[in-house]
């Protein structure tokens, strides 16, 4: 059994025994080990919408060397999030190797699109926007999760027959519409506030109907840049912090800085850290989920809760066994200092 000894697991010093890839003891263990002086640990990252990062694009680009990155930020696991190109793109980008060693887990593909409303496309390419399609779904390999705007001919009867998670967004669904997906079996929002109604009195719009229906979760980016410190406490207050995902939906330019870059064939510019395309509309993001989670600390939410957000509800969300250090758990972690700075990622128990 591999050993983790001497970190502070929910205020008390103790030490964690691996044994192929899951926890298999918590205590004060016999043995040798990794010894972190007392350093706080927490269940890895998990980022359900990533369009890449280190000059890397997921629609084509390489998946081990964005997952090298991904876990040396404290991303444990992550969905490499496709956009709307043409169908050969897509399909191709789903078809390349996820089985990567050294870095974090990749369970599978998440598609942001290309069944998506084209008044709300954003930073997403108008051209190749399809009706909802089974049969392009059947021909990608490992999806995960989509991304789908509900309103749009033949979607609800495509949310019904998938079979994997969907996330409605870049959608001009009313109320009624939305709760209609959610009967039909949608459980989540995508990057909620952005690219889709808001929230008015007359007309809830989507973030209404996935309040209303319970059991829904909700995708949000708190990155300082694209949703207001309040609009985020709003967020986890009407959808209970249960049901808040933490995403960064970061783009190639994340890790690297200012500059020019592309975002699935587009070009999009990143000035002070804000990246957009030549229309001016946000094209994702170029935080890390880290760095995420301590911008969300900066706005006095508690560590457990963003930590929750960050890693359990996601976990949820996908189904995976993870998110939580408890025994019979994969063994997944961050380990930070007292000023929440990454010492350490571990995914699977490789130490």
């Amino acid at each position: 059994m591999k050993l983790i000894k001497n970190v502070c697991l929910d205020g008390r010093l103790t030490d964690i025994g691996i044994e192929n890839g899951k926890i298999a003891a918590i205590g004060s263990l016999e043995g040798e080990g990794v010894d972190f002086g007392g350093a706080e640990i927490y269940p890895g990252l998990i980022d359900t919408h990533s369009h890449g990062c280190v000059g890397e694009d997921t629609m084509g680009g390489d998946i081990s060397k964005m997952a090298r990155w991904q876990l040396s930020q404290g991303v444990t696991t992550w969905y490499p999030t496709t956009t709307t190109m043409s169908r050969e793109d897509i399909i191709s980008a789903t078809m390349a190797d996820i089985d990567v060693e050294g870095g974090a887990n990749v369970p599978g593909f998440h598609l942001e699109g290309p069944f998506i409303n084209a008044k709300y496309k954003g930073a997403q390419n108008e051209s190749f926007i399809l009706k909802p399609d089974l049969g392009l779904l059947g021909e990608c390999k490992n999806v995960k999760k989509i991304s789908l705007a509900p309103e749009i001919e033949g979607a609800l009867d495509f949310i019904k027959e998938c079979g994997i998670v969907v996330s409605l967004g870049h959608t001009d669904t009313d109320y009624d519409t939305a709760l209609k997906a959610f009967d039909c079996g949608a459980t989540c929002l995508t990057h909620t506030y952005n690219r889709m109604p808001g929230i008015h009195h007359r007309e809830p719009g989507p973030i209404g109907a996935a309040c209303v229906h319970g059991g829904v979760f909700a995708e949000i980016i708190i990155d300082g840049k694209h949703i207001h410190e309040a609009s985020v406490k709003m967020l986890m207050r009407i959808m209970g912090e249960d049901n808040v995902v933490m995403i960064s939906d970061s783009m190639s330019a994340t890790g690297l800085g200012d500059g020019d870059y592309e975002l699935s064939g587009l070009p999009v510019t990143v000035r002070d850290g804000y990246a957009r395309t030549m229309d001016g509309a946000l094209a994702g993001s170029t935080s890390t989920l880290f760095d995420c989670v301590r911008v969300a600390l900066s706005f006095g939410i508690p560590k457990k809760t963003v930590i929750k957000m960050a890693s359990e509800n996601p976990a949820r969300l996908m189904g995976l066994n993870k998110g939580r250090i408890e025994v019979g758990y994969d063994a997944d972690f961050i380990i930070v200092n007292d000023k929440f700075e990454l010492i350490r990622s571990i995914a699977r128990g490789e130490l």
